[in-house]
């Protein structure tokens, strides 16, 4: 599936479904670049400050997305 992805992740191993919400909540998502791309296995984990947050199961990461994009 092809999602339009902020270019920031959140390596799997560096925490899990809480720490990324939490970024979702303080990151400046405005200063951050967005691109395309093809993702998949996506797996939706909760939207949190306008931002929606997926895990990608496949390669262990969590990304973040613009609210309904």
């Amino acid at each position: 599936m092809v999602y339009n992805t902020f270019d920031f992740i959140l390596e799997g191993w560096a925490g899990g479904e809480k720490e990324a919400v939490d970024c979702a909540i303080q990151m400046a998502w405005q200063e951050i670049e967005i691109s395309e791309n093809n993702i998949a296995y996506g797996r939706y984990v909760a939207t949190a400050n306008g931002i929606d947050v997926y895990y990608d199961y496949g390669a262990d990461y969590y990304f973040f997305c613009p609210e309904g994009e």
